[in-house]
């Protein structure tokens, strides 16, 4: 198995003036640990007007920050929203060959649509725009990354014969990702020839049949280019201590923090479309911000992670990385079971909350004494 780590830049309530600048450089912090302690890969969102619950608006420039402070880590945007009103692909193609020569080749590109209305609604887009923006997009970019002149004449863009320029280090091109909440995104990402990242919030063996929904689908693929990028990577809270009872505390201490702001952002999460379907959009953020509060005043709220556990078992069905190194490995070998590829740890939740100190050696004991279990 491959092991990351994924920033969230979630700077919780107001005021920001302090913590939002410190949770930033946090982030960045935490690649360069995560590079010190044996992890794989660092993960680095894109997210629009996600107020509280992410502020990090550049996921290349994030990756960027912490590729150029560590000599082996590879730094996946995740997920840069590729549609071409929010990111132009010829910039997209730009920014990530030049971040792949000044990271020695260790760039890979995440891709996908956001993550909700209020995101793509900021830049005048609609859900249901983006499936055609983003397919047109992901089926260009290699072809600028490898081509000595490229043309395209399009739906949504154009360009006129061009040598986009520079070009990435990696050849033909670096690996590519989209992300996925959906088993219809996880089929097409298979055919397509990528890696799929699913945000699952499960027992890890609920993820068998879309793990093999995938590896069926680009057995035989009808990929964008000629790098197949064969991994199916999900993602897991993080809590590794010596004391396992303190590490579940912790865990359950945070969890459910940004659940008021989760549950209004993600409409694009079947589970949570229903809560806001009535509303117009697109949403003022004076009316989002009032439904923040409606949701938390509301009983049952959903979030991603269960809320109320600290009992190790139960964690350990929910997937829920949180106990000493044996426990932490024990449910780690739980995704293994279901077929994952790439774990993706979640070191930091209530970014704003949460001692960094703590959070360092939380990885670093998790790279000592978890990590070379499932390495071969």
């Amino acid at each position: 198995m491959e092991f990351g780590v994924f920033a969230t830049g979630t700077v919780g309530p107001k005021p920001w003036d302090e913590v939002e600048p410190r949770v930033l450089r946090a982030d960045v912090q935490s690649g360069i640990v995560a590079d010190e302690a044996g992890f794989d890969t660092f993960w680095a969102p894109e997210h629009h007007a996600l107020e509280v619950y992410s502020h990090s608006s550049s996921s290349h420039l994030t990756c960027l920050a912490v590729g150029i402070q560590t000599k082996r880590i590879r730094v996946i945007t995740g997920i840069m929203n590729i549609c071409p009103t929010i990111n132009h692909p010829v910039r997209v193609a730009e920014q990530i060959a030049l971040m792949d020569i000044l990271t020695d080749g260790r760039v890979e590109l995440g891709t996908g649509r956001g993550s909700g209305s209020t995101e793509v609604n900021t830049f005048g887009l609609f859900n249901e725009d983006t499936r055609e923006l983003w397919e047109e997009a992901v089926r260009e970019i290699p072809k600028m990354w490898t081509q000595d002149l490229y043309a395209h004449d399009g739906k949504h863009f154009s360009v006129p014969e061009r040598c986009i320029l520079p070009k990435p280090l990696q050849k033909p091109h670096p690996p590519m990702w989209v992300t996925s909440s959906n088993p219809e995104t996880v089929e097409v990402a298979g055919r397509m020839g990528l890696g799929v990242a699913v945000f699952s919030f499960q027992d890890p063996l609920l993820l068998k049949p879309l793990v093999e929904t995938y590896k069926a689908a680009i057995a035989n693929p009808d990929p964008v280019s000629d790098v197949i990028n064969n991994k199916f990577v999900t993602i897991a809270p993080l809590v590794c201590m010596e004391d396992g009872a303190k590490a579940r505390q912790l865990q359950d201490d945070r969890a459910g923090q940004i659940d008021p702001w989760f549950a209004t952002y993600f409409d694009t999460v079947r589970e949570l479309a229903e809560r806001t379907k009535d509303e117009p959009r697109p949403i003022a953020q004076s009316r989002l911000r009032e439904m923040v509060e409606e949701a938390r005043a509301s009983e049952g709220l959903p979030g991603p992670f269960a809320k109320g556990v600290t009992d190790p078992e139960a964690m350990h069905q929910a997937g829920i990385c949180a106990g000493t190194p044996d426990e932490v490995a024990r449910t780690v070998a739980r995704y293994q079971e279901a077929g994952v590829d790439q774990l993706v740890t979640l070191p930091r939740l209530a970014s704003w909350l949460e001692d960094e100190e703590q959070v360092w050696e939380s990885m670093r004991l998790f790279g000592r004494e978890v990590i070379p279990r499932f390495k071969s």
